[in-house]
C-alpha cells in the first residue's frame, strides 16, 4: 500500500463529484429499468403466463456417496492429551 501513487493521481473535488453523480444516475436507471420491466410484466394478461409446476424433492444423494460409505470417518485428535497439572492452563481464543 503506497501513499504515493495515491496522491500522485491529484483527484480533484470536481472529478469525485462528477463521479458520484455518475453512479447515482446509474443505479437510477437501473432501478428504473426493473420497475419498467415489473410494471410491463403485470400488464401481460395472465392466459397467456404457462403454469409452472413444482416438484418436491423427496431424496438427496450426494455424488461422491458411494465412496464415502466405504471410508469410514475418523475423529482426530485436535490437542494432544497432557496431564493438566504438568502444563498451565492457557488461555485460547476461537474466532
Amino acid at each position: 500500500m503506497n501513499r504515493q501513487r495515491a496522491a500522485q493521481l491529484r483527484l480533484s473535488p470536481l472529478y469525485v463529484q462528477q463521479g458520484l453523480f455518475t453512479v447515482l444516475a446509474l443505479v437510477i436507471t437501473l432501478i428504473g429499468g426493473q420497475q419498467f420491466m415489473l410494471w410491463q410484466h403485470s400488464q401481460q394478461p395472465d392466459a397467456a403466463l404457462t403454469p409452472t409446476q413444482h416438484f418436491t424433492q423427496t431424496h438427496f444423494s450426494a455424488v461422491s456417496s458411494q465412496t464415502a460409505d466405504a471410508a469410514p470417518m475418523r475423529m482426530m485428535d485436535v490437542d494432544q492429551a497432557q496431564p493438566e497439572v504438568d502444563m498451565p492452563r492457557q488461555e485460547r481464543w476461537v474466532f
